[in-house]
């Protein structure tokens, strides 16, 4: 059977991946990232200098204002989002826990699943909008689904630490999870920087989880480039950072990740104007990208030091609480989820997972999408989605 030929929008994706692509080996090179850092530095000593991080400043109102003005016009061409019913509770802070039963009054499965998205976005990239819904497709297979809602941080959040968001909130999280289902475990999935907190807690309570799901997700970050290249810059300080602006604005930690896909993100309008089949989901996704919420400086601080710059969950090393994490402690079953696309998790890194773990409890399927693709791409309905379901069901 010969295959079928690329769509004008496939192979326009195929361009920007790979220009993208070549663009990031470039960033790597240290002449470049020892110019980028210097750049940084001197920006945040202006910034310092200024007071240009306080809210009340011309510079973060007009940058304040860019973002709400962006999400404003995404919206008004968008489906709307995160529109399955679900009922929200209080955790810590500003953060919730957002229950979702199975569809049609069905009994649920035994262990229920608790979903652990990023810090740096909004918990509707697996509710994006009616037609494209992770957590409907879940529950419309008997799955009872938890989702961790970050919230957004305010003045109190900018001191958690790394220990704070895995034992304050995930802790919490899994403990109202198991209350309010009777069960003894639960499924933990793990989307992006959420699938390494997950990692961390499944290594220091395995009693509480029977499964963990990685969808984009970093294991040996010394392998997670150009990302590490970035961060690990010995001239890069990231409590600078947090010192400066408390949280990190939503803004700016969005204009980092653009540079990792910059031909993407400059001709995305083009690849809309493509992809009919796909513009809903292009227009909520920008919905999404648009809604950009702070990250707690502190903790931010903390987790590029632990895993980006030491390795420290990889190396055996991390300690939380006075215990120790290590992978090669996951013990239970865990099926990892990689894009042979993914920019902003380098797939060397997720694959190497599979070194750690033994083969009996480990599961890998990849994908040829991207990051984001991995969670709410078409390719994502047809292979990453049953896939979990099947494997949560075996």
């Amino acid at each position: 059977m010969t295959p079928s030929s690329p769509t004008l929008a496939e192979a326009f994706e195929n361009w920007q991946w790979l220009l993208d692509g070549w663009l990031l080996r470039q960033t790597e090179r240290p002449l470049w990232t020892a110019l980028s850092t210097r750049y940084l530095n001197g920006w945040l000593d202006w910034v310092d200098r200024s007071g240009a991080a306080w809210p009340w400043h011309p510079f973060m109102l007009t940058q304040e204002a860019r973002q709400l003005t962006h999400l404003a016009m995404a919206r008004a061409v968008a489906p709307p989002v995160a529109t399955t019913p679900c009922t929200v509770a209080p955790l810590i802070g500003a953060s919730r826990l957002r229950r979702y039963a199975p569809a049609g009054g069905r009994r649920p499965s035994p262990a229920p699943i608790l979903i652990v998205n990023s810090l740096i976005n909004r918990h509707y990239i697996f509710d994006l909008y009616a037609g494209r819904s992770f957590v409907s497709f879940l529950a419309g297979g008997g799955q009872e689904v938890f989702v961790l809602d970050w919230g957004t941080p305010g003045h109190a959040e900018r001191r958690w630490r790394l220990v704070d968001v895995v034992e304050g909130v995930i802790g919490r999280a899994v403990d109202a999870v198991l209350s309010q289902t009777g069960a003894t475990q639960t499924h933990l999935l793990g989307y992006s920087m959420g699938g390494v907190l997950a990692t961390t807690y499944a290594v220091l309570h395995p009693a509480q989880v029977k499964t963990l799901v990685l969808m984009g997700t970093p294991s040996d970050f010394a392998r997670d480039t150009p990302l590490r290249a970035w961060l690990s810059h010995p001239d890069f300080d990231p409590w600078r950072l947090a010192s400066v602006f408390g949280n990190l604005p939503g803004w700016l930690v969005s204009a980092a990740f653009r540079g990792l896909k910059p031909m993407t993100y400059l001709t995305k309008p083009w690849l809309v104007g493509l992809a009919a089949a796909e513009r809903d989901t292009h227009l909520a996704a920008e919905v999404w990208l648009a809604d950009a919420v702070p990250l707690p400086g502190a903790f931010y601080a903390d987790f590029v030091t632990a895993y980006y710059r030491d390795n420290a969950l990889w190396e055996g090393k991390l300690e939380l609480t006075g215990r120790r994490a290590a992978l090669r402690r996951l013990d239970c079953p865990t099926l990892n989820l990689i894009g042979l696309r993914d920019q902003i998790v380098n797939p060397g890194s997720a694959t190497a997972l599979a070194e750690q773990l033994p083969a009996g409890h480990y599961a890998e399927y990849q994908a040829p999408l991207g990051h984001l693709a991995l969670a709410i791409g078409q390719g994502a309905t047809t292979t990453i989605w049953p896939t979990v379901a099947q494997w949560l069901n075996a």
